[in-house]
């Protein structure tokens, strides 16, 4: 995850010990969070990690990466739709994310998938500093399989 962060621009700036912290959560905390991988070959082609706190109704998509080789495969839809499936069953309402507002990609494929800008993020960013566009979707129970 750490070698994909760093190769992509607009990935998320967390430390080894983040996403630890992250993976060795214990269950129940007040802050539930989720990562997911895709891989390809054997090989990591993207992650995402979601958050929910228990207070919240909202779930938060606090960063999805897929690898340069792999963009335009379907990997960051997959994402994205397995992040909105595992906040419906966290008990979420809704997922909201921020995007680069440069990242039209990013911006196309979170629409396909429901989401609307809800607001902006002045200098939200850095290296190179660009506002954040604040986007969310709403969330509909699943029934049970």
């Amino acid at each position: 995850m750490l070698i994909l962060m760093a190769a992509s621009a607009e990935a998320l700036r967390w430390t080894r010990r983040d996403y630890e912290q992250l993976l060795l959560a214990a269950p129940g905390e007040p802050l539930a969070r989720c990562a997911m991988v895709a891989l390809c070959g054997g090989s990591l082609a993207g992650f995402a990690v979601a958050s929910l706190l228990q207070q919240e109704t909202v779930a938060e998509v606090d960063g999805l990466v897929v690898d340069q080789y792999y963009r335009g495969q379907g990997i960051g839809s997959a994402l994205i739709g397995a992040s909105m499936a595992w906040a419906a069953n966290a008990g979420a309402s809704g997922v909201r994310l921020e995007v680069r507002a440069s990242n039209a990609a990013a911006i196309a494929l979170y629409r396909r998938h429901g989401f609307c800008q809800v607001g902006i993020r002045r200098a939200y960013y850095s290296a190179p500093a660009e506002d954040a566009l604040l986007m969310q979707a709403p969330l509909f129970p699943t029934a049970p399989v």
